[in-house]
């Protein structure tokens, strides 16, 4: 089957990825949770006559197809929703309160369901196996499921994921880091309680906790390279106990982004130690604890031009664009980098009309991106069959 062939058969079943698509969009599920979701992926996988392995990293599915004793190219998608309520009026939209497919998974899952369907129908040298992966939300399902042993017998993996700043019908291809590294900070201030009347016999804890947010932003840029980005944001705020005493105690707890790995292994101490002079200054004290969440995603050279390559072949030339700069959002498909060489690549999904931001209740991405992105993994898949076989045979 040639490219025109193959282009023309994956159009022919478009419609049917579509009806997926708006199908588990109708029914999204949060990580972890990812049950119904796995149950629809593995009876349409075994009926395509894929060989389905269930309860991979707890809610996972993994298929292969094809000769496996030569090693397998991989393909991961991930499976899970968003906890926000969906304002987007569709005809599918949530019939889940509080629960959203905001993030374009629902379109990875019939991406990845149309990559299998044609792939069963070549005759390709290496096996392929595609990966259906959960809680990437919550960066544990890639560890969950390389645990389980998911990368066992791989040789390479593509990647892929919806990106509403680029139109429909095209590709973003990013060389080196495509997102950064992301941490969780909590941070616990103790001050003095005492009577609002009277602050100055007490600490205020709410007004260190304003102090360690605004300083810590302050220091960033006085402090730290910024030719290395790095952006914390504190998500939550707790603390107090009535309007007219003063707060013992407050919690922050916010999130770490950083693309260079070298500062960002060492970003937790440096935080402890400025968090806590701040909070020293005025009299309180600090507990600072950092938790690395995900690495980040650092496109290998090789697997990056293949899908270059293949995306200039599918799309054309003016339609695969080189992103500058990497994103400062985080997805755990960085574990599997650091298990096998791999890329990911980002799918237009903007329409005329343009496309809200992902993790939006809004966010509508145009659906002709599905049958785009399968067209660019499998002819991907099959270049780098091709590469791989040359290779051997010199």
């Amino acid at each position: 089957m040639n490219s025109e062939q193959l282009f023309k058969e994956i159009d022919s079943f478009n419609d049917e990825l579509i009806n997926l698509r708006r199908h588990i969009h109708a029914h999204p599920e949060l990580s972890g949770l990812e049950n119904q979701t796995a149950i629809l992926i593995s009876g349409y996988l075994k009926d395509l006559g894929w060989d389905v392995t269930e309860s991979i990293g707890r809610t996972g599915v993994i298929a292969d197809f094809g000769p496996l004793d030569k090693g397998m190219i991989g393909l991961r998608v991930d499976m899970d929703a968003l906890p926000i309520f969906e304002k987007t009026k569709l005809s599918f939209s949530s019939k889940v309160d509080g629960v959203m497919h905001a993030c374009g998974h629902d379109l990875h899952i019939s991406i990845g369901l149309g990559v299998a369907k044609i792939v069963k129908n070549l005759k390709l040298n290496f096996g392929t196996r595609i990966i259906f992966q959960p809680a990437e939300e919550i960066a544990s399902g890639a560890r969950w499921m390389i645990k389980d042993g998911a990368t066992k017998g791989l040789t390479h993996i593509f990647g892929v994921h919806v990106f509403p700043e680029l139109s429909v019908g095209t590709i973003g291809i990013k060389e080196g880091s495509l997102t950064a590294a992301a941490g969780e900070l909590n941070v616990e201030i103790k001050g003095k309680s005492g009577h609002g009347a009277r602050p100055h016999e007490g600490v205020d804890a709410i007004w260190v906790a304003s102090k360690v947010i605004s300083g810590i932003q302050e220091l960033i840029t006085r402090k730290l390279d910024p030719l290395d980005p790095v952006v914390i944001t504190f998500g939550k705020i707790n603390g107090g106990s009535a309007f007219n005493v003063l707060a013992e105690k407050v919690n922050l707890i916010g999130t770490v982004r950083c693309t260079n790995l070298k500062l960002f292994k060492n970003i937790g101490n440096w935080l402890n130690d400025n968090i806590s002079s701040l909070a020293n200054s005025c009299g309180a004290e600090a507990k600072v604890s950092f938790k690395e969440i995900t690495p980040p995603v650092n496109n290998n050279s090789e697997i990056n031009r293949v899908l270059r390559d293949s995306g200039i072949k599918v799309l054309g030339q003016e339609n695969v664009i080189e992103l500058q700069k990497p994103s400062l959002g985080a997805e755990d498909f960085a574990e599997f980098l650091n298990e096998i060489p791999g890329a990911m690549f980002r799918l237009g999904v903007s329409s005329s009309n343009g496309c809200a931001p992902l993790h939006s209740s809004k966010f509508d991405p145009d659906e002709k991106a599905i049958a785009v992105g399968v067209k660019v993994i499998t002819e991907s898949i099959v270049k780098l069959n091709k590469e791989i076989l040359n290779k051997v045979d010199k």
